[in-house]
């Protein structure tokens, strides 16, 4: 059975999408531009942050130029923790950072996060980073892009044997961007039946479509990367939403919600009932009506009026032999006490 899982006092696993903002490395390694895009996205709904904790020196070896050249955009000077840390605490927001490194963990650690996440490049060829995080206890949030189904399993073993169950996979693909037909959704409630666990989506596609449908599938959990300004020179602009985009999902997720909670629709809403009494259709005399005539279904037309005999009424009167207890003129509306039976 799912355990939900609490961040920060939120819930994650609730009737409340847990959506992120994934800043990565579109910060182009300016604090400034990172403590702008920490503002923007808590203004448009986001619940936490997510940024890249990388560092070519300790994820290389002898790393080549082009290499070196890349990272020199997408870097994250480790004193940024700290910092980061704190300005997402001032704006009421969950900063926490995907580890790339061993001493990233240590450097999380201290700073005090209270949850991780583990990228799909690092779940699928770094075993010794994934049990050090797991057996840190906090939430994690699992990736699956390049994660084969094999690797997924033995992952979820590995927390099992640190005693932590408060994971999250996320279905993602580690396709930029994604193409809508090579996104695969329904792969959502497998896993949610699989690992009986937090089950959401990482968003690698170019809008926020597939994230507001992923939510009506049960995502729990919404990664979407964030770039203050798509011109900017950074990495992941292609698949990233800029603020006005990123708000537009996160009030498609909001409204979401509400359209898929629990519950079965047993009864007919108060307004629905009243719609429908205002367009029943009622017996109108097609013809003058004289009393103690058997009632027929050739002498009425069917019209709609919020008073009168409905015409759903009418096969009962038909099979008890109804007759009429008075005069109908034509064109009038009919009524139950213009109505009575024949005794056989």
């Amino acid at each position: 059975m799912m355990k939900n899982i609490f961040v920060d006092g939120k819930e994650i696993g609730g009737n409340q999408t847990y959506i992120v903002a994934e800043i990565g490395s579109n910060h182009n390694q300016s604090l400034s531009l990172a403590y702008e895009s920490i503002d923007a996205a808590a203004d448009c709904g986001a619940d936490a942050v997510k940024f890249q904790s990388i560092d070519v020196e300790q994820v290389y070896y002898q790393p080549k130029p082009k290499i070196k050249e890349l990272h020199r955009k997408i870097d994250m000077d480790e004193k940024w923790h700290w910092l980061l840390s704190e300005y997402c605490r001032g704006r009421g927001i969950t900063f926490f950072s995907a580890p790339t490194y061993i001493k990233a963990i240590d450097i999380m650690e201290e700073v005090g996060v209270s949850l991780y996440k583990l990228a799909s490049a690092q779940i699928g060829t770094f075993p010794q980073l994934v049990q050090k995080v797991a057996a840190t206890g906090k939430p994690v949030i699992l990736s699956t892009g390049i994660v084969t189904t094999k690797e997924l399993n033995k992952i979820v073993e590995l927390f099992k044997l640190n005693k932590n169950d408060k994971f999250i996979i996320l279905h993602c693909n580690s396709i930029y961007p994604t193409p809508y037909d090579r996104v695969h959704l329904n792969i959502i409630d497998w896993y949610k039946k699989e690992f009986g666990c937090v089950v959401g989506f990482s968003d690698h596609t170019a809008d926020y479509y597939i994230s507001v449908a992923a939510v009506a599938l049960g995502a729990k959990v919404i990664e979407k990367h964030f770039a203050l300004d798509k011109s900017l020179p950074v990495p992941d602009a292609e698949f990233s939403l800029e603020p006005d985009n990123f708000k537009r999902m996160v009030e498609g997720i909001r409204a979401t919600e509400q359209a898929v909670i629990p519950g079965m629709r047993a009864v007919l809403e108060p307004e629905e009932i009243q719609f429908k009494k205002n367009i029943l259709y009622r017996l109108v005399a097609s013809k003058r009506l004289i009393s103690g005539q058997t009632v027929s279904e050739r002498d009425f037309r069917f019209l709609r009026h919020p008073e009168g005999l409905d015409c759903r009424d009418l096969p009962k009167l038909l099979s008890r032999n109804a007759v009429y207890s008075r005069d109908i003129s034509k064109n009038h509306l009919v009524f139950e006490s213009d109505i009575g039976f024949e005794i056989i």
